[in-house]
């Protein structure tokens, strides 16, 4: 039969009789070790995939930036050829050609 305690009395009488057990095995802090190493690959390897699409970001906005310029430039060409065409077509712009 069990024997009931007094209230007041909140120490253990008796301890078990057994081994502590390893609070981390070796075996968990080898897989740590090597987990942790191939997440530092990986994250090399991300670091160099980045790079290169920093590159062709740069690429890319370049090749933009050329051709927002030519569009302004064939713009200008247009606008100034429908200029000199609508002086010419009103008769404000005569332009005679002279046989050699």
């Amino acid at each position: 039969m069990v024997k009931e305690s007094d209230p007041g009395d909140s120490s253990p009488r008796d301890f078990p009789q057994t081994t502590p057990r390893d609070l981390f095995p070796t075996s968990d802090i080898r897989f740590v070790m090597h987990s942790i190493g191939g997440l530092s690959t990986k994250v090399d390897a991300l670091l160099k995939s980045v790079e290169t699409h920093g590159d062709k970001i740069d690429d890319l906005r370049q090749k933009v930036s050329f051709v927002k310029g030519a569009v302004w430039v064939l713009g200008a060409v247009m606008a100034f050829v429908i200029l000199a065409a609508t002086w010419y077509f009103s008769g404000k712009l005569s332009i005679t050609v002279l046989p050699a």
